[in-house]
């Protein structure tokens, strides 16, 4: 009986290797007529073109891509090609098209910086207005790009664009911004003192600015204290 079975399990595996070989004779066979009957109708791949790169490396989104020239067209999966494309860290989204004459034309849209975001690991990644985490950084890396952190800064980042127009209209640049108990903005600047803002109405709060604009000493300012309504607190360094 067991040299039986032992026969019967013989006589299995190989059946197995027969079938998968022969599944992959017939797939290899099919490839080559398709390529063959692509070449003889000259529906092959002759051009690629891509726009919108500007930060993501050319050597990853031709990895990405995996085409080759000379490809028949039937054998190149768009879709797959723009999946690969999307999870790339500087793409937000792309679109992969075949145009006649065998060119495939693919245009990608690249997420655009707008802050270093630090969390509570120490971990830096750049982020967009949306507050997407698209990539790990050093904190050093992007020196233009202002530093974000604290508590749920990421839930409230779609006020900061609007907050940081109005500081560029006093000529001020915002080099940090902290959350602060989840509730309100500090606005470090690159001129050297800080803006805290009222939980309420950060933005409207800047306009009480405009009123002391002439009037202000920024001079060894410490910071500038919008927090309650309709005064402004100005402190300044101790100078001996």
């Amino acid at each position: 009986m067991k040299f039986f079975k032992k026969i019967f399990l013989i006589l299995l595996v190989i059946t197995v290797i027969l079938f998968t070989f022969k599944n992959n004779f017939i797939v290899n066979k099919v490839e080559k007529i398709l390529i063959s009957f692509s070449g003889y109708t000259e529906n092959v791949l002759k051009e690629v073109y891509v726009s919108g790169r500007i930060n993501e490396s050319r050597a990853n989104i031709l990895k990405a891509i995996n085409v080759i020239i000379g490809e028949s067209l039937l054998t190149i999966d768009l879709e797959n090609i723009r999946k690969n494309l999307n999870n790339l860290s500087w793409v937000k989204d792309s679109s992969v098209y075949l145009l006649p004459l065998g060119q495939l034309e693919i245009e990608i849209y690249e997420y655009i910086p707008f802050g270093k975001f630090t969390d509570l690991n120490n971990n830096t990644f750049l982020i967009n207005k949306n507050g997407v985490k698209f990539l790990s950084i050093n904190i050093s890396e992007f020196e233009s790009l202002f530093e974000l952190y604290g508590k749920d800064a990421l839930l409230h980042v779609a006020e900061l664009p609007l907050i940081i127009n109005k500081l560029k209209s006093f000529n001020f640049n915002a080099s940090k911004i902290e959350r602060i108990d989840s509730r309100r903005w500090n606005i470090y600047l690159k001129e050297g003192f800080l803006i805290k803002l009222p939980n309420i109405n950060p933005l409207n709060s800047i306009d009480a600015l405009y009123k002391l604009d002439n009037n202000i000493n920024y001079n060894n300012l410490t910071f500038v204290d919008l927090r309650i309504k309709d005064r402004v607190s100005l402190k300044y360094k101790q100078v001996d």
